[in-house]
């Protein structure tokens, strides 16, 4: 009778250095992990907006999508409405005759020169006073509010309706009120570089206790690079998707339009985020399998010169 060869277990390679884990500790590990995707989420995220925030190009863009609203377009009229009243070029009960003014198309140069100061407002120092000078908007309109004047049959000329106009006194923008907008990107801005700064801390402390504490440290490195590169990746999805729901129309109200703009901006942060960790992933996996497989050929050269 012959004897069947015995048969042999599959040798299994454990990486060096590795250990098993108590419960604890995996439970340890896991909440870990847990916290580095929560701060990796914020740091993305704060990274994203202070980008954006701080895009000067981005916030006009969104400011005159909102300036065209009803709402804001009414009160920069009521400042420009106010300002010809305070030089006594028109008498505020005179509704036909403001509106004939409003309705000039060099109104839209007025307007758009006045959102630009809102735009400066908008990234002023915080502290600092910001003005918006509807003089100096009204100047090149002049010819066109002296001719409106006098087919009013209002006595008027060119010079003395330019000297009245500059007389106009700035609008202080204090940060409340109606157009509470002094600061707010400045503000904003510095908001989201003191959270990305703290996440990142978060990141560094939770993903090197996560590695410290794992017996296959490069494996989770490569775990952790994975989980942020999904973070990044899903945020970019997001904000696509959030761009898109807000205004699908590609212009159905001047609000949807400017958050879709906001949302649309600077999407090659998260991508960018996920390009790095994607990177790093594949440096720690690459190891990993180098280290198992150098294990291996030891396990089999051993077994080798044992046969």
């Amino acid at each position: 009778m012959i004897d069947s060869p015995a048969r042999t277990k599959p040798v299994r390679v454990t990486p060096p250095g590795a250990t098993t884990s108590s419960l604890p500790r995996r439970f340890v590990r896991a909440t870990l992990f847990w916290l580095f995707g929560l701060s990796a989420s914020i740091l993305i995220a704060s990274l994203w907006g202070s980008a954006v925030t701080g895009s000067r190009g981005t916030v006009a863009e969104v400011m005159r999508d909102v300036a065209t609203e009803q709402t804001a377009r009414e009160r920069i009229a009521g400042w420009i409405t106010a300002g010809l009243g305070s030089a006594d070029l028109i008498a505020s009960d005179n509704a036909a005759l403001v509106d004939r003014i409003m309705a000039m198309p060099e109104m839209e140069k007025v307007l758009t020169d006045l959102t630009d100061q809102i735009v400066e407002a908008v990234f002023a120092p915080v502290g600092g006073a910001a003005l918006v000078d509807p003089a100096t908007a009204l100047l090149p309109a002049v010819p066109h509010i002296t001719q409106v004047l006098v087919d009013e049959g209002v006595p008027a000329d060119e010079r003395s309706v330019a000297a009245l106009v500059s007389n106009i006194d700035p609008i202080l923008l204090d940060g409340t009120g109606e157009f509470p907008v002094t600061s707010a990107a400045t503000r904003a801005s510095a908001a989201f570089s003191l959270a990305a700064a703290l996440a990142g801390v978060a990141v560094l402390t939770f993903g090197g206790g996560a590695v410290w504490i794992s017996p296959d440290r490069a494996a989770a490195v490569r775990n952790l690079a994975y989980r942020l590169m999904l973070t990044s990746l899903s945020l970019a999805l997001m904000l696509r998707l959030g761009s898109w729901i807000a205004d699908p129309a590609g212009g159905s109200t001047p609000w949807r339009v400017g958050l879709s703009v906001l949302l649309g901006s600077h999407t090659y942060v998260p991508l960018l985020g996920a390009g790095l960790a994607a990177a790093v992933g594949l440096v720690a996996r690459f190891k990993v399998k180098k280290r198992r497989w150098s294990a291996a050929e030891a396990v089999q050269g051993s077994v080798g010169q044992r046969g």
